[in-house]
């Protein structure tokens, strides 16, 4: 992309190089005037696109095949106006029905999206034998093998650690351990790539480095 010339484009630039200055005195000094500005915009901002967004994919998901003869859709736009009785302390048991109906369904959704990626695959993959034999593959199907296992262990809470199952859950909350400090590690390096982003884009703004 190269450096904007039109008078649109270099303030659109140099505003958002301000509004990111002012979000990041917050870490680097403390809260402040300009932090808040910044911060109160940004959430201005993001009601206002998100109300617009919902209002759009009402019209279009709803009203719009209702005007044009499906009735069935009038069913969700019910449910959905019972939704703001919630408002109202005398008809709130109202909005019950339809906030029940949206997290069982959202439940239902979620379950049928994790259960496969999530527990099927993890157990497909604990069982199956590797195509290739070398070093790597076969410490890898014993490592995950192993470390699922004794993972799994760690979370049995009806009998307590000590015997034959001590070594192996212990074990398994070392397992654990590792895994969770590797996401961390994962959220760290993802920070620092959106902080060298935005410091790369600070440069660009100011000239230094091209677009």
């Amino acid at each position: 992309m190269a450096y904007p010339t039109d008078v649109v484009g270099i303030l659109g630039i140099w505003s958002a190089l301000l509004l990111m200055l002012m979000i990041y005195s917050y870490p680097l000094y403390k809260e402040n005037p300009f932090f808040r500005f910044a911060e109160h915009l940004f959430i201005g901002l993001a009601l206002a696109i998100a109300v617009i967004t919902a209002i759009q994919t009402t019209m279009r998901m709803a009203v719009t095949p209702v005007l044009g003869g499906d009735i069935v859709y009038v069913i969700p736009i019910i449910l959905g106006f019972m939704m703001y009785f919630i408002f109202s302390s005398d008809y709130r048991w109202v909005s019950r029905y339809p906030i029940a109906i949206l997290v069982g369904s959202a439940i239902g959704l979620g379950m049928r999206g994790v259960i496969i990626p999530n527990i099927l695959t993890q157990i497909i993959n604990t069982i199956t034998f590797p195509k290739s034999t070398d070093f790597m593959s076969m410490f890898n199907f014993v490592y995950i093998a192993l470390g699922t296992l004794f993972a799994v262990m760690y979370f049995l809470l009806t009998y307590e650690h000590k015997g034959a199952i001590l070594y192996p859950t212990r074990l398994g909350r070392w397992l654990i351990m590792i895994g969770l400090g590797a996401y961390y590690g994962n959220t760290v390096l993802f920070r620092m790539s959106m902080l060298s982003g935005r410091a790369q884009y600070l440069l660009q703004v100011l000239r230094i480095i091209p677009m």
